[in-house]
């Protein structure tokens, strides 16, 4: 007998034989004892989390985007102004006021 016939016979002899009836009654057994999953149990769990996302969702102040206007005499001065005339005038603007 060679290394590995050796080990298979000792495995098979240190196995447990039990009849298939002994394996479904301990099946049956465990089963019984394992607590019963309800998801809807579980779902009432998220129920506090969800409202205070929702209060915080809803509580936030709306956010408007700053426009920055030009100012009035700037604007005013652009509008009015002749480009082909006052061409110097218009490249000495800073361009953040274009």
């Amino acid at each position: 007998m060679n290394e590995e016939e050796k080990e298979e016979k000792l495995l098979s002899l240190l196995s447990a034989r039990r009849s298939g009836a002994f394996w479904s009654a301990q099946r049956a057994r465990i089963l019984s004892a394992a607590p019963r999953r309800r998801a809807p149990a579980r779902a009432w769990l998220l129920l506090p989390a969800a409202a205070a996302l929702l209060v915080a969702v809803l509580a936030r102040a709306p956010r408007t985007p700053e426009v920055q206007e030009p100012p009035a005499a700037t604007a005013a001065f652009i509008e009015h102004l002749d480009l082909l005339d006052d061409l110097d005038v218009l490249e000495a603007l800073p361009e953040g006021e274009l």
